[in-house]
């Protein structure tokens, strides 16, 4: 995969993961979610972001866009706002209009074994992305009884260890935008969490031709 050699440092899992990954892989070795443990060994990624509103019931908007190192299919993109019937509906209209999400699903085994096939075995990146998955993966884990266990790597990391190499007293930024103009990338035409996953998208591949430049 030479999408992603250049920084497998960036790669999270700790010991902890990754026991808990192997054990899930044992587990579920004979279900028909099996595969989801499989090494990945296609050039394809998935871009994922996530909103969560506070509350005992969360209301949590996701997007998953699959991109490879020449493109990023944002036509066939996944985005949903995950909410049950315990979520506040002002919230959750809220979350509609903030992050332009159209459709509203259970986060039940149905709807988020539909998100695992989406996603499938391909590593994950995205902007704080262990930020995004926390609450993500507790509703896996609830709904089909394991985390995510694809690779993952953060795009916020990613952008800060390019940009020390560059510019040595720099100091990290907490938002994509400040990422993308240092980057000197446009303004997107996409909002809500499909914009941020589809900005996370572009910014790794423009991270990537830059690492590319230094060799």
């Amino acid at each position: 995969m030479r999408l992603l050699d250049r920084h497998m440092s960036l790669f999270s899992g700790s010991l902890r993961t990754l026991m808990q990954r192997e054990s899930d892989r044992r587990r579920w070795a004979d279900s028909s979610y099996a595969w989801l443990f499989q090494p990945y060994m296609g050039e394809e990624m998935v871009a994922l972001a996530c909103q969560v509103s506070p509350g005992q019931s969360p209301v949590v908007s996701v997007a998953a866009v699959i991109f490879s190192p020449g493109r990023v299919h944002t036509s066939q993109a996944w985005v949903a706002t995950l909410a049950d019937e315990r979520s506040n509906s002002a919230t959750l209209r809220r979350h509609q209009q903030l992050y332009a999400t159209d459709k509203v699903l259970m986060p039940n085994a149905e709807h988020l074994g539909a998100l695992a096939e989406f996603i499938g075995n391909r590593p994950l990146i995205g902007w704080q992305l262990e930020r995004s998955l926390e609450h993500l993966n507790h509703l896996f884990k609830l709904g089909i009884g394991f985390g995510l266990p694809n690779a993952q790597v953060d795009v916020g990391k990613l952008h800060y260890r390019q940009l020390r190499r560059l510019h040595p007293q720099s100091e990290m930024r907490s938002q994509i935008a400040e990422a993308l103009a240092c980057w000197q990338m446009p303004v997107f035409q996409w909002i809500g969490v499909l914009g941020d996953a589809t900005a996370s998208a572009l910014l790794y591949l423009r991270l990537q031709r830059e690492a590319a430049r230094h060799v």
